[in-house]
């Protein structure tokens, strides 16, 4: 397993920051590595303080579940499984615009967020980046099958 390398955090806040600010969103950006810890992030000009925390609670999540934060959403509301492990950790967030970054092996080196648009905005924020540098940015929920 390899880690996210510095280069590569770089496109992904720049490309992330650029996509947001096309659709005239200050959105912030944030990276964690495999362990869910802070690599970069980016709050640009105008963005609210609040966006740069729940952006990297969003790639901490992806990182932590191994899938991208809205498929977590689902095993989380109420009646679901999983419903109540959004309150078991303050890092969770179950809203959409977070993924988890994985190499070529196909193991997670990390995960990315996004905060300050709309979810659709968050998610391509998170995607613009991660397909300059081709990553993975197609996922099946692992539990659709078992529906």
């Amino acid at each position: 397993m390899r880690e996210l390398t510095l280069a590569e955090i770089d496109v992904l806040l720049k490309e992330g920051i650029a996509y947001a600010q096309s659709q005239g969103r200050p959105s912030s950006v944030g990276i964690v590595d495999m362990g869910g810890n802070l690599r970069g992030a980016l709050r640009p000009e105008k963005g609210r303080i609040a966006n740069i925390e729940i952006a990297v609670k969003k790639a901490w999540t992806a990182v932590a579940f191994q899938r991208p934060t809205d498929m977590v959403r689902d095993v989380m509301l109420p009646g679901a499984f999983g419903y109540g492990l959004q309150h078991t950790d303050e890092r969770i967030c179950m809203v959409g615009g977070g993924y988890p970054i994985f190499d070529e092996a196909g193991d997670v080196i990390g995960g990315i967020g996004a905060s300050g648009g709309t979810i659709e905005e968050d998610c391509e924020t998170c995607l613009a980046g991660m397909r300059k540098l081709g990553f993975k940015t197609e996922f099946v929920n692992p539990l659709a099958a078992k529906k």
